[in-house]
């Protein structure tokens, strides 16, 4: 006989198979840009420290905003952010560096060319190692999102019992 899986456990499972997931690619790419297969050279290097500096903004105002937020701290996990924080601090203060240096001269790639491949790889592989634990904490202590959303579909469920019920009771007293 098969054990049949609740569904706070199935969520708990695919939300932490994302985060590996997402670890994954993010721990490949880190290591392209480590060992310089992927390469960021000519405007890519402005895009890429455009980008960064705007995910690594995101990240430190997110990490504000679900302190501060009442609303907000209840739908999200306050581990998951303070565990990327550190990542969008130094982010941040890396491409204030680099666009410093490229504002100066545009062809800029830092010490023997390897800034853009070390602060992007090291950053990704960060990113990669806090899903994982994320990921694993996510397995044991479920994200708030996915306990709202399970009591959300309970109380869907009642509902829609409720008004069975009541249209039954309805088909019976027409029947009388």
């Amino acid at each position: 006989m098969k054990k049949k899986i609740d569904e706070l456990t199935k969520m708990k499972l695919i939300y932490s198979g994302e985060l590996f997931l997402f670890a994954i690619v993010g721990a490949v790419l880190g290591t392209l840009f480590i060992v310089d297969v992927i390469h960021v050279k000519d405007w890519k290097k402005w895009l890429f420290t455009i980008l960064t500096l705007i995910g690594g903004i995101y990240f430190v105002v997110d990490l504000i905003w679900s302190i501060v937020s009442k609303k907000k701290r209840k739908k999200v996990s306050l581990f998951d952010k303070i565990t990327l924080a550190p990542s969008g601090l130094t982010l941040f203060c890396l491409d204030i560096y680099a666009l410093i240096n490229l504002i100066q001269d545009p062809t800029w790639t830092g010490a023997n060319g390897n800034f853009f491949r070390y602060e992007i790889g090291i950053a990704l592989c960060y990113i990669a190692v806090i899903y994982i634990a994320q990921g694993i904490f996510h397995l044991y202590k479920p994200h708030p999102s996915i306990i709202e959303a399970i009591e959300e579909e309970k109380r869907e469920k009642e509902k829609q019992l409720e008004q069975e019920k009541l249209s039954t009771l309805e088909d019976e007293k027409k029947e009388n």
